[in-house]
């Protein structure tokens, strides 16, 4: 099967996912979610900027939107202000339509200079072609690979080869309101939340949020299907020893013990109504303080800081096992295919992007922790409220294994968990289903 055969079958393969785009693309947040984000971003519109002189001309494409978005344009327009080299023209498309997009782009030879790209994603791009490597650069522009976290070096790479230059982890939080813990008096005298390690201890703290929580407020809120499902049940999979693939990439691992108490997990918390289903919009629901936490991404805090009379924390999400495990992802910038662009225009990206890395200090502002923990650790980083708390889940965070499935099996397990949440099926099922659909998938890779 050619490259380009291969592109295209994929294209058409998201352009019939309707929901793929605004998950991935949408940091987390579901479509009902987006609407609480200020996602009003015109498709395409380009950040105006001054008109470069003498400098070199990079295009850079992101699926950024309200305040990320806007914190991305800030510091596009830093780095254009300082650089006497290089000019950054900066694109924002909507989350839903950006892969397609970008796609399209890449295989007709007409993709950006430099785009965001989920590094969970990067497999199946490199797979048919469509990115570039990217050791030449990073090395003649003195980016040092060792300076991003283990796993984030670790996923940026696809057969020993750097893919990605990691912009950021986003991951798996909880969110507590601290007015009502206070109220019925769970809140620490320090202004904290202590939860025992270990799933006896996370249902005990939260069967007692149950019991004391003032009428018409639930304990957890978290919407029923989209990505949220899929985030809690990794981060649990992987918390139990579990995982998608085997080590060789090409057999599904998902009728297992450990799924199967994942999914287990899950359904006890629905069925005791810790978390209840038919949640069509888990962060709307906590920002009217209807409920006592949330479970939502680092993604979320911009919409909770800006929700007027919420007192709120944020920590890491809780851990089940005696091992540490949450999911997450990274923008991270990738150079897409295009015969068009020259070297001193890549040459030029990658200066935008060593800059961009050290300098991403503020783009914890939109809640994402910076991919390097020199700059994690830095005052204006750790100024911010709440993300030096949860910024150490960086160094075991979890991302899917490199595939070039993930984009089908995205799809297959938000249908799945939303079915098992709804009650239209079991764990046991749920997991025989997660098992033989997405070896089907891995087996027509393969072919």
């Amino acid at each position: 099967m050619s490259k380009m055969f291969k592109a295209k079958k994929l294209l058409a393969v998201l352009l019939s996912v309707s929901i793929f785009g605004s998950v991935l693309a949408g940091c987390g947040a579901s479509k009902e979610e987006n609407k609480s984000s200020g996602d009003t971003q015109t498709p395409g519109k380009v950040t105006e900027q001054p008109k470069p002189q003498g400098k070199t001309k990079v295009t850079f494409w992101s699926p950024f939107s309200g305040g990320d978005g806007d914190i991305m344009k800030e510091l596009v327009a830093e780095f254009n202000a300082q650089s006497e080299t290089t000019e950054v023209e900066f694109l924002i498309f909507k989350s839903e339509e950006y892969y397609t997009k970008l796609l399209a782009a890449m295989t007709t030879n007409s993709g950006p200079t430099v785009a965001i790209n989920h590094i969970t994603r990067i497999k199946e791009y490199v797979e048919d072609g469509l990115l570039l490597p990217l050791d030449s650069y990073a090395a003649e522009a003195g980016l040092n690979w060792g300076d991003f976290t283990g796993r984030l070096q670790e996923a940026a790479q696809v057969d020993g080869s750097y893919y990605a230059v990691p912009l950021d982890t986003h991951l798996l939080l909880m969110h507590f309101n601290k007015d009502l813990l206070e109220e019925i008096g769970m809140l620490e005298a320090d202004g904290t939340v202590k939860i025992e390690r270990g799933e006896e201890g996370f249902f005990k703290f939260f069967e007692e949020v149950k019991k004391r929580a003032p009428e018409g407020v639930m304990p957890i809120s978290g919407t029923s299907q989209y990505g949220l499902p899929m985030y809690l049940w990794y981060t649990l999979l992987t918390q139990y020893g579990g995982d998608i693939l085997d080590e060789t990439g090409t057999k599904a691992t998902l009728d297992t013990p450990e799924n199967k108490k994942a999914l287990s997990i899950m359904m006890r918390m629905v069925e005791n109504d810790i978390w209840p289903k038919n949640q069509k919009n888990g962060a709307e629901i906590f920002t009217a303080q209807k409920a006592v936490a949330t479970i939502n991404g680092v993604w979320a805090l911009p919409i909770f800081e800006s929700a007027e009379g919420l007192n709120f924390i944020s920590i890491p999400f809780p851990q089940f096992t005696d091992t540490d495990s949450v999911y997450a992802d990274s923008h991270s910038l990738v150079f897409p295919k295009n015969d068009n662009i020259s070297d001193e225009e890549r040459k030029a990206a990658m200066e935008f992007a060593v800059w961009l890395t050290n300098n991403s200090a503020k783009w914890g502002k939109a809640g994402h922790i910076p991919s390097k923990p020199s700059v994690a650790q830095s005052d204006e980083y750790q100024s911010l409220l709440y993300r030096k708390d949860y910024a150490p889940s960086a160094e075991y965070a979890k991302f899917y294994p490199q595939s070039t499935s993930i984009a089908g099996f995205t799809e297959l397990i938000q249908r799945e968990l939303a079915a098992m949440i709804a009650g239209e099926q079991d764990v046991d099922k749920t997991a025989s289903n997660l098992q033989t659909e997405f070896q089907k998938l891995l087996d027509a890779k393969n072919k």
